[in-house]
């Protein structure tokens, strides 16, 4: 699907486009062994993906919400198990660094993150506390050494390979959610902090996410991430560039499905001829590139948006909303189109049917965008 994109953009596109053609067939070594083959990584970091939302300044890219999206779109093609590692690098976590960090923590952190030497972990769902972090229990109680950390986090992305974990805590419980959560920027290797379990999925990262736990954990008061109590806002205004990203995940995968279904139909024989001769199979298809098309103009639209400054939150809201569900209804007829074979091992659309399902839930599940949507048009 082509769209007026600006010329670097698309460019860039190109290239990628080029790249996950190449690194496609390493996903047969990967579904046969479940681990990830060394050149993805290294091919992601020489071309400078790690670095795509990270300044310039910093050996990063600096690539727009526009740009980031678009080229997600393309990476999305592969298994994400395969860039597992550049979603914290795009998400709020990395966006409270950019954003509140000091230019001490820049300097420490952000040129290591662009190279992929400096993996980070964002630490803010609990098991008490998902859609409401207002909820959590974990707390950060200050003394003459900096601030203590205690409490737990649990499925964390990336927990177990950080080298710099971003922690939200209650620093005064007593002001509520958006007066008392604090962000801090704690070493993976401070002492009382442990990751003590993995969570196994049915998709998307291997071999899962991570339960953490933080026991006396001490840090420094240069720890702090912006201004204490601010960990609140601080996290709601990462999560907006983040729905976007997720929605371009969706998007990605939708598109993939779809055209691995034209092809399927186009050659799979039936009554005398191929599915695609049949007026069902046509109907499905059609709704399949409408609900792909709408998506991807919703979310390029938010995210052009985002870049001229208009950082409303409804708009990544419907952006996520959208794509996940138009991407998830896509890759569930691509299975139906395929029919037996689509629900075998081994077909990229029984992949895919697994690992979009997330993408209902992480950053914000569908009701809690539906909540944003409808709060910030009745505001």
């Amino acid at each position: 699907m082509d769209f007026e994109l600006p010329d670097d953009i698309k460019e860039f596109c190109d290239v990628t486009r080029s790249i996950v053609r190449d690194l496609l067939p390493h996903e047969i070594e990967f579904q046969t062994t479940g681990k990830v083959p060394p050149i993805v990584r290294k091919t992601l970091v020489e071309n400078g993906y790690f670095g795509m939302a990270l300044p310039e300044r910093y050996g990063g890219l600096g690539l727009g919400a526009l740009a980031q999206a678009a080229v997600q779109i393309e990476l999305a093609r592969l298994p994400p198990q395969f860039w597992t590692e550049l979603r914290p690098l795009m998400g709020p976590g990395a966006k409270n660094i950019v954003y509140h960090a000091s230019e001490v923590q820049r300097e420490q952190l952000i040129p290591g993150m662009a190279s992929g030497e400096i993996p980070i972990a964002f630490a803010l769902t609990e098991p008490n506390s998902g859609s409401d972090p207002g909820s959590m229990r974990t707390t950060a109680v200050r003394n003459a050494d900096g601030w203590v950390i205690n409490g737990s986090k649990t499925y964390i992305s990336n927990g177990k390979n950080a080298k710099y974990v971003i922690v939200y805590a209650y620093t005064d419980k007593a002001a509520g959610p958006r007066g008392g959560i604090s962000a801090f920027l704690m070493p993976a290797d401070t002492p009382g902090f442990s990751v003590t379990g993995t969570i196994e999925l049915m998709g998307t990262a291997t071999p899962g996410v991570y339960e953490l736990s933080f026991d006396e954990c001490q840090v420094g008061p240069d720890a702090l991430i912006g201004e204490e109590g601010r960990g609140f806002h601080y996290a709601l205004e990462g999560l907006n560039e983040g729905r976007m990203n997720v929605g371009a995940t969706a998007v990605g995968m939708g598109e993939y499905a779809l055209e691995l279904a034209i092809e399927e139909s186009k050659v799979r024989p039936a009554f005398g001829g191929v599915i695609s001769d049949f007026q069902a199979i046509r109907h499905y298809i059609a709704t399949m590139a409408t609900d792909m098309r709408a998506a991807r103009l919703i979310l390029l639209d938010a995210c052009w948006r985002y870049d001229q400054g208009e950082k409303r939150r409804e708009l990544a809201s419907m952006a996520k909303l959208f794509a996940t569900e138009a991407g998830s209804r896509t890759v569930d007829t691509a299975v139906q189109i395929f029919g037996g074979s689509g629900y075998c091992r081994g077909f990229a659309v029984e992949r895919l049917y697994r690992d979009i399902r997330i993408t209902r839930i992480y950053e914000g599940s569908s009701e809690i965008q539906r909540n944003t949507i409808a709060r910030e048009l009745l505001r």
